[in-house]
């Protein structure tokens, strides 16, 4: 059964995803990119409407014009989402600084910050992935929360990278 996907992008970098996409998932079946125009067209005289655009093509009009009758499939395709935490003896000057440094190294742009919690988002090969960062001062101690939200595979990339340079910082200052 051939399935309609349309993706609306932002951006020529968006775009440019979506094509690698294509490409990447081209020999697991068959995928045609539309490379002109498509329409969806709700109507009562669909035959009076395709007649007048195929008026207007030169050559042969009806090689050059598919229809197909389509329905929007819902697909409930829920993001993935993980929670990293850390208790960290409290010097919550170094600690800010060092996840400044991390969100860098990630390549993250900052989103914004609502209380005790920054929001970052961040682009990987694999995807995108939000990342919430939230300090809790608890006693002479400092917790540390990362929630990652996104689709794919970036969650666990980003995810182990993040726990990595963690682990490495804490021993660091231990």
């Amino acid at each position: 059964m051939n399935n309609l996907v349309v993706v609306n992008y932002d951006n020529d970098a968006e775009r440019k995803r979506i094509d690698y996409l294509i490409e990447k998932w081209s020999n697991k079946g068959k995928i045609e990119k539309i490379r002109k125009m498509a329409i969806i067209a709700d109507m009562e005289d669909m035959d009076k409407f395709v007649n007048d655009i195929m008026s207007r093509l030169e050559g042969a009009p009806k090689e050059k014009v598919r229809i197909y009758k389509i329905e929007e499939v819902k697909k409930t395709i829920s993001s993935k989402k993980t929670t990293l935490n850390y208790e960290i003896i409290d010097n919550k000057e170094a600690v800010e600084g060092f996840l400044k440094y991390l969100m860098i190294k990630l390549g993250a742009s900052y989103e914004c910050s609502i209380n005790n919690t920054k929001k970052y988002e961040v682009y990987t090969k694999k995807g995108s992935c939000s990342i919430s960062i939230k300090l809790k001062e608890k006693g002479n101690k400092l917790i540390i929360t990362f929630e990652i939200e996104g689709y794919g595979e970036s969650v666990d990339l980003i995810k182990n990278k993040i726990n990595n340079d963690m682990k490495l910082f804490i021993e660091g200052i231990v």
